[in-house]
């Protein structure tokens, strides 16, 4: 009987089968050499064809037919007839010690799997497949940032819950994740510009930010020509801040009542926190029924109408006119509550109106990149390196 026998292609460029080592259901070696004959010296460029000796690289690729497979690569170490040097020959297939479309596998693979995962799956080292995407990660964000950004945004994200924080970079045009720099200070936004050179920053039309007082001296030293806008959504909470602080003090009762708050106050606090154009019928009536009852409450709430007003408007005059119709209710002194924010729009109300002249800017594809990158760090269990989930982030992204 004719024994079971099937030729082996391994379709790499420049790379010949010299013959099969284990042929098994579980495995499969194969020991190849390269089919260039004379090296050229990576010092003088000279060809050379004397060999010095061989050596045997053990090198992973790609699954045949489901079964794992080594490739042990007859590497030469030539001697230069030029120069005279000794030199292992390179042949660009091969990465280190896997295959050239494995490390693109694993790569692709980490996007969506955790890197020890994908060590399990392909059976090779963790640090080999977190080198490839260190530095696979390296390739795609160099090229990102050399991209031109017309509008940059800027937002924070921790690496560990509560406790280190990482400064994250998104071109707001095409939505790339640029970098992820770590802490989240003045000099983290600062270093991070200054490496990207005056060409780039001078590209920079638009920053968008939260109020962050540190990131706001980064972008006044680094971006003084950019407009610096604050993210709606952040502004918004802060408005709302104030109507949250009056619905708690008017919910309460006296000492000794119970229920201690008024029930039909607490539960509209998700209704009060809507915008009076987005109110139906039902709920419309449900909150003049309330403010019959507390008008302090529904001075809050007109006041904090006012205010999304600011964004509401077509151009700046019209978010002029919405905040000088907040001055008339706050200057009644029914919300006194109101007073931090009306300190906090006094500090940022360049940056706040801005966002009319800046083409209304958004954070929003920011805070979509940090909802993954805590997604990602929940799939891997946390991170303790920064370089590690920069990279991770970047692919993820």
């Amino acid at each position: 009987m004719n024994r079971d026998v099937m030729s082996v292609r391994l379709w790499l460029p420049r790379i010949e089968v010299l013959g099969v080592v284990v042929d098994a259901p579980e495995r499969l070696a194969v020991r190849v050499g390269s089919t260039v004959r004379r090296p050229r010296c990576p010092d003088c460029g000279t060809a050379s064809g004397t060999v010095h000796d061989r050596r045997e690289q053990k090198i992973r690729d790609l699954e045949v037919s489901g079964r794992p497979t080594m490739l042990l690569w007859d590497r030469r170490r030539m001697v230069c007839d030029g120069c005279g040097r000794r030199f292992l020959e390179h042949c660009p297939v091969f990465e280190g010690r896997v295959t050239a479309r494995l490390a693109r596998r694993l790569v692709a693979d980490a996007r969506e799997m955790t890197v020890s995962a994908v060590a399990r799956r392909h059976r090779v080292g963790w640090h080999v497949v977190m080198g490839l995407v260190i530095a696979y990660a390296g390739l795609v964000g160099e090229h990102r940032r050399r991209q031109r950004c017309r509008v940059l945004l800027v937002d924070e994200t921790s690496i560990r819950k509560r406790h280190r924080y990482v400064t994250v970079l998104v071109n707001g045009d095409t939505g790339e994740t640029l970098a992820m720099v770590p802490h989240r200070s003045e000099a983290a936004l600062s270093g991070f510009l200054a490496a990207q050179g005056h060409r780039w920053c001078k590209g920079v039309k638009v920053v968008v930010s939260d109020g962050s007082a540190a990131y706001a001296a980064a972008i006044a030293k680094r971006l003084g020509h950019a407009r610096h806008v604050l993210d709606r959504f952040h502004v918004v909470r802060w408005f709302a801040a104030g109507l949250t602080a009056v619905r708690r003090d008017v919910q309460r009762r006296p000492e000794g009542s119970k229920p201690a708050f008024d029930p039909q106050v607490f539960r509209a606090r998700f209704v009060l926190m809507r915008r009076p154009d987005t109110l139906d019928g039902a709920e419309r009536a449900r909150l003049d029924a309330l403010f019959e009852d507390h008008p302090r409450l529904k001075a809050a709430w007109d006041a904090l109408g006012e205010l999304h007003g600011l964004y509401l408007a077509k151009d700046r005059e019209g978010a002029l006119e919405a905040l000088d119709r907040f001055a008339d209710i706050y200057g009644s002194g029914q919300i006194p509550e109101f007073s931090s924010t009306v300190d906090t729009f006094l500090a940022w109300h360049e940056q706040i109106l801005d966002w009319h002249h800046a083409g209304r800017p958004s954070n929003g594809r920011i805070e979509g990149t940090n909802n993954l990158l805590q997604v990602l760090r929940r799939r891997a269990h946390g991170f303790t390196s920064h370089a590690n989930f920069e990279a991770r982030g970047i692919l993820a992204t």
